[in-house]
């Protein structure tokens, strides 16, 4: 198949890795794939260096036109077969081309918002893909008919990562020796609840004074001073690191004692999936997608967003090394079973063959009616 791809940020967001693993293990299973997407950021050029044909085009302001005009040009001379857009005004643009040039068009939903452009989408031989059965009762109850939804989780490849010869975590960041790290990773800001954990690991250190936070990820830069007030009023910052954005998170993963996800809105948790993959009891909120990926005390511990019930949570997991090492290996069990890339993939290849009328439904996700045995 022929895949015209258009994603609205190049951030190193979870939309932007998703679009940057399907491009490369579709190319490796002999699609012509393609990416329209901002030029300034990290997308291009990774996606430049995985030998993915990259057309970098703005998409804000007066751009929205231009980019349109690309993506009709490159769809009609190339002969996509689908474009398959990702991120609100990515899909306006997608909506457009799919009316204009009469092309099938696949829409991502990676975040949760009102905007009526995907219930436009829902016509002809569009589909919609959620990440999650969340967002897929989420887009039903906007109105969208379920024959235009199909479900999709997201995949990662980090149950492969080959640890190699780089410096230790804590030589690289002056951390000492005999401390546990308890890792946060995605984009630094309020949604993600990195007030909350700051908040909860004065209590935490309390029972485990080993313990120190390590934040993976671009802070934004709207929460910058607030966060920095946090830590200061803490007393923690001589027991947390900022990492910034890293391109080696599974090894720094595989330096934590244990992750958290203490989001406000989650729809799926990337994030999640990524330190199961590495073995890693993961401590979530109990909300959104999350739920789906982090079970309760089987990978990890499910907890209402407040400080004091994060704080019992990875203090529990810190005091009981067996039990959060047994659901390490269970969640890297489920990940092998469910999460993978090339689960992922095998997926995305039906919604692209149901957007052509080459199929009539998806393929039903096998039911795990419990985790196989963790040895």
């Amino acid at each position: 198949m022929r895949i015209l791809q258009v994603i609205s940020s190049s951030a190193t967001s979870g939309a932007e890795r998703h679009v940057l693993s399907l491009s490369k293990r579709l190319i490796e299973r002999g699609h012509q794939v393609s990416v329209v997407c901002p030029d300034e950021g990290w997308l291009p050029v990774a996606l430049g260096e995985a030998g993915v044909a990259v057309y970098p085009s703005q998409m804000k302001g007066r751009g929205w036109a231009r980019t349109l005009g690309l993506v009709l040009r490159h769809s009609a001379r190339h002969r996509a077969d689908v474009v398959h857009t990702h991120l609100t005004r990515a899909a306006y643009i997608g909506f457009a081309a799919g009316l204009i040039g009469r092309k099938p068009v696949v829409t991502s939903v990676h975040i949760a918002n009102n905007d009526q452009i995907y219930k436009r989408l829902a016509r002809g031989r569009n589909r919609l893909v959620a990440v999650s059965q969340y967002v897929s009762g989420m887009l039903h109850g906007r109105g969208i008919p379920e024959r235009y939804i199909d479900m999709v989780y997201n995949g990662t490849d980090f149950i492969d990562f080959e640890p190699d010869e780089a410096p230790p975590v804590k030589e690289e960041f002056s951390i000492p020796k005999e401390r546990r790290l308890v890792g946060l990773v995605g984009r630094v800001c309020r949604e993600k609840g990195h007030l909350e954990l700051i908040e909860a690991f004065g209590r935490v250190r309390r029972e485990h004074p080993d313990a120190h936070i390590v934040f993976v990820g671009r802070v934004v830069e709207t929460f910058a001073d607030e966060l920095n007030e946090a830590i200061d009023r803490s007393g923690l910052a001589p027991h947390l690191t900022m990492t910034g954005v890293r391109h080696d998170v599974p090894r720094l993963l595989d330096s934590f004692t244990l992750t958290t996800m203490p989001s406000h809105v989650e729809t799926f948790g990337v994030a999640a999936i990524e330190a199961m993959a590495r073995g890693k009891a993961v401590v979530a909120n109990r909300v959104g997608g999350l739920m789906e990926v982090v079970r309760h005390r089987q990978t990890g511990l499910l907890v209402d967003l407040r400080p004091e019930a994060l704080a019992d949570a990875v203090s529990y997991l810190l005091a009981h090394d067996e039990e959060r090492e047994r659901m390490g290996r269970s969640g890297r069990r489920l990940v092998a079973q469910r999460f993978t890339v090339a689960e992922m993939v095998r997926r995305m290849e039906s919604v692209y063959a149901h957007a052509q009328g080459l199929a009539d439904e998806m393929p039903p996700i096998e039911a795990l009616e419990g985790l196989a045995p963790v040895l």
